[in-house]
């Protein structure tokens, strides 16, 4: 997915973009030493800003690990609890619209009810969620990312079985 590119031949708009994917990919490695330095939420805070930075920079494979440290992240804070972790996930977490429509589309075409028996559609109220929906979403579009790269199938199948053990421990 990275080429090599000769610096000579970029145009001022390339180095820009160059500029921003690097950005992007500092901030996913910040977050990652965050996250080893035991500061989950100083890790998802830098997970976030490196999954925006990557994904506008179009640079797939770092934007699906910016998503799965966002997923470590939350299982982090959970696991430590304490230090106002509960209040923080309640009064600041929200799932980005983007993953909450791609949720719901799967849902519906999977079949799920997504209403109840009269007729009325679901409503989804996106500031509260729980902690498997959360690290669940965020993973599916991580696979949802890296199943689009041929080169990138070994990483699928790795976070596939990252969620599948997390999902096996409920």
């Amino acid at each position: 997915l990275d080429a090599t590119v000769e610096m000579t031949t970029v145009s001022a708009r390339d180095m820009e973009a160059l500029k921003r994917r690097d950005l992007g990919r500092r901030e996913k490695r910040s977050a990652d030493l965050s996250l080893l330095a035991g500061s989950p939420i100083d890790a998802y805070e830098r997970y976030t800003r490196a999954a925006e930075l990557t994904r506008h920079s179009h640079d797939p494979l770092w934007y699906a690990s910016a998503l799965e440290g966002c997923a470590c992240a939350f299982i982090a804070m959970a696991e430590a609890g304490g230090h106002g972790v509960d209040e923080y996930l309640e009064n600041n977490f929200q799932l980005p619209e983007e993953i909450m429509a791609l949720a719901i589309a799967q849902g519906v075409a999977a079949g799920a009810d997504l209403g109840d028996s009269k007729g009325k559609t679901m409503t989804v109220d996106r500031s509260k969620t729980t902690l498997p929906q959360a690290v669940t979403a965020l993973v599916e579009e991580a696979l949802s990312v890296l199943c689009r790269h041929e080169k990138l199938a070994s990483l699928h199948a790795g976070l596939l079985l990252k969620l599948a053990e997390y999902v096996q421990e409920l």
